[in-house]
């Protein structure tokens, strides 16, 4: 079992950079992903959309309401 996830994250400041994270309890990565934004609201962060068939996951910026939701 792989403990580690590739990500790929598309939109935002950090657009087509490629990550690797721990894996959550689950197997899958963690989401979302915060942004820090020097204390700017409303709150910004990369979320899980999709898993690329060669495994790579593939996470969208997105700011305020979205980020709460999908936190939830």
């Amino acid at each position: 079992m792989d403990l580690h996830t590739r990500i790929e994250l598309f939109g935002g400041p950090e657009d087509g950079r490629e990550i690797t994270l721990p894996s959550g309890a689950a197997g899958g990565p963690l989401s979302p992903l915060p942004v820090p934004r020097d204390g700017e609201d409303p709150a910004a962060a990369y979320v899980k959309d999709h898993q690329r068939p060669h495994g790579v996951w593939i996470y969208k910026y997105t700011l305020g309401a979205a980020v709460r939701q999908s936190a939830q």
